[in-house]
């Protein structure tokens, strides 16, 4: 059974990161997920807590079957890029395959201290997690960037009220 790992800090986990998980489970049996950053929360970049960020994966993978497949973890930075790979591989399981979108860092650093097989996901959804948080600053709609759970979870949690205010 092959394993993979996608790395995000998904500040919320939208319709992009859902399309880089099936293009990963093309690939592999089963796929690590891993919260990137996840002791910052209730700042600009980060305005969710790590917590709230599984709970967004786990409601989108549910909705859309693929939670069997996948399982969460997170993930605190380190601050030091020597040692940043074997600190990955400390915390999550073995796996074969790194997926990435556009982070740079997560692909130079496998590349250069680890064995995993890198592999760029396409980028099929045009949106990100700046601009889904930008719209939520600015009261628009952000709404169908996420699944119908995150939506509403992020209601309940008045995410975008925390947004507004940070």
């Amino acid at each position: 059974m092959k394993a993979g790992l996608y790395i995000g800090r998904f500040q919320p986990f939208h319709r992009g990161h859902l399309s880089a998980v099936k293009q990963a489970l093309e690939h592999v049996d089963n796929l690590y997920i891993a919260i990137g950053s996840s002791q910052y929360d209730h700042t600009e970049d980060n305005p969710f807590t790590a917590k709230e960020r599984a709970e967004m994966i786990r409601l989108t993978l549910e909705e859309h079957g693929l939670i069997n497949r996948c399982e969460v973890f997170e993930l605190p930075d380190i601050h030091d890029n020597e040692k940043w790979t074997t600190h990955v591989r400390k915390i999550i399981p073995p796996f074969d395959m790194v997926f990435v979108g556009d982070n740079g860092l997560v692909r130079e650093l496998f590349g250069r201290f680890d064995k995993a097989d890198v592999l760029e996901v396409e980028h099929e959804v045009n949106i990100s997690a700046t601009k889904i948080r930008c719209a939520m600053a600015r009261g628009l709609g952000w709404e169908s960037h996420v699944s119908p759970g995150v939506a509403g979870y992020i209601k309940t949690i008045e995410g975008a009220e925390r947004i507004r205010q940070l």
